[in-house]
């Protein structure tokens, strides 16, 4: 591949055709993996600090703050999921530990 054809490849004029082929955002994979993290932490069965297991409960069901960027509400939003119903479902986790631990595995 000459240098001319890489560079046109990430030509910024050429950035919105690219992003109308591609079926998956980037930024939408990193808010994915971020909440995914906080559940990891929250509900997973490896040995975390405790700091870590708090601080990612609190991040999860603390106050929903929809317009403070990577609070819970407001990456539940950017991913089409409802912050309440999911805290919601989340806290339902609690009282069965298997059943998280199941849907844990499909998060890794």
């Amino acid at each position: 591949m000459s240098n001319s054809s890489a560079a046109n490849r990430f030509c910024p004029e050429r950035e919105d055709e690219s992003e109308a082929v591609s079926p998956v955002k980037a930024e939408r994979n990193l808010l994915a993996a971020v909440l995914a993290r906080a559940i990891c932490d929250a509900f997973g069965t490896a040995h975390c600090e405790r700091h870590i297991v708090r601080s990612a409960r609190q991040w999860l069901f603390g106050k929903l703050t929809p317009k403070k960027a990577f609070s819970f509400a407001w990456v539940a939003l950017h991913l089409d999921l409802e912050p309440v119903a999911l805290q919601e479902s989340l806290r339902s986790y609690e009282n069965n530990p298997a059943e998280i631990q199941e849907r844990l595995t499909l998060l890794k």
